[in-house]
């Protein structure tokens, strides 16, 4: 009678297993907060990698340590990923960095800044806990009991300098199993966040996966390595082209380049001219993707003028004075 009680309640656990993990309120993960990708952040940049600076994250509002530090430190942390990152350039930029975090800064569309960056990156670290440190309906299922785990997370987002303007925005965050009830400045005694040995505790492997998918979730939306230049592919139609290169190499739709012919040796790199006018050729982009994009040319070649590989550049010179990636 007892061992037909006793799989009665394990049958029930596991349906319970089964279909609570099945729910839009599923108890063994952390619900989402309200987080968006506002856009794929194409524009043009400088030929080579997209530069970025990371300002300081402020630091949690209501803090289990009294560690003043926390978003700095994990601002820092996020610089030294992406210094070994071959899709981002970091630069120290503290005017910018600075500029960035005042709202005032955002609708403020500039050709000039005093540092050459494209992105900066701001934000606060909203949560460095142990889920053991707050109430239990803040913490998420185990197999059996609830979870004791440090959770890490930054709230982020990515402001584009020369249009001053929020191009991403998300809530990324990381966990890492932690044991023990101890009270947290009494786990973390002798430790604080600048220290390497922290990068071997629960926070600070919460912390490390944090940055992690936070620097994943960026290259979803910029623009990154520009190694080679946007090149016409294919005609498709009398006005119609095909261009290899997207948004990665940072086009977008509505943007306008010039059509240059690449120079060879000692030759200099040429504009295509307008049949018509005689001034340089123009392409305007009109769908855009990851690799490619259409493009719609603005006037016409003279007849029996090949495009087909022809570069776009932002102006009509040499590639030293206008690279598809500088300011349009």
């Amino acid at each position: 009678m007892r061992s037909a009680t006793v799989l009665k309640l394990a049958a029930t656990v596991v349906l319970v297993m089964v279909f609570g993990c099945a729910r839009p309120t599923n108890p063994w993960v952390y619900a989402q907060p309200p987080a968006v990708s506002v856009s794929v952040a194409a524009r043009p940049v400088e030929r080579g990698r997209t530069v970025i600076a990371v300002a300081a994250f402020t630091n949690p509002d209501l803090p289990q340590l009294d560690w003043p530090d926390v978003g700095a430190e994990l601002a820092r942390a996020m610089r030294r990923s992406l210094y070994n990152d071959t899709d981002f350039e970091v630069r120290i930029a503290p005017e910018i960095e600075q500029a960035a975090s005042n709202p005032t800064f955002l609708g403020k569309k500039s050709k000039r800044r005093p540092v050459e960056v494209d992105f900066v990156v701001i934000g606060q670290v909203t949560d460095f806990h142990h889920t053991a440190g707050l109430p239990k309906e803040a913490s998420r299922w185990g197999l059996i009991l609830r979870r004791n785990e440090a959770v890490v997370a930054i709230e982020w987002k990515v402001v584009d300098v020369r249009a001053g303007r929020v191009v991403a925005a998300d809530h990324t965050y990381g966990t890492a199993k932690a044991s023990g009830r101890k009270a947290i400045p009494e786990l973390y005694a002798g430790l604080d966040v600048s220290a390497y040995l922290f990068w071997n505790t629960p926070l600070g492997r919460a912390s490390h996966k944090a940055i992690d998918k936070t620097i994943e979730r960026m290259r979803d939306v910029l623009p990154s390595f520009v190694g080679e230049q946007p090149t016409i592919t294919a005609v498709l139609a009398p006005r119609k082209v095909s261009v290899q290169g997207g948004w990665k190499w940072g086009l977008a739709e509505g943007q306008e380049y010039y059509l240059v012919f690449p120079g060879e040796g000692d030759d200099s790199p040429q504009p295509v001219r307008d049949v018509d006018t005689g001034r340089p050729l123009v392409v305007q982009i009109t769908d855009v993707s990851k690799g490619t994009a259409e493009a719609w040319l603005l006037g016409k070649p003279a007849p029996g003028v090949d495009i087909r590989g022809v570069v776009l550049l932002t102006q009509p010179g040499p590639p030293a004075d206008g690279l598809a990636g500088g300011d349009s």
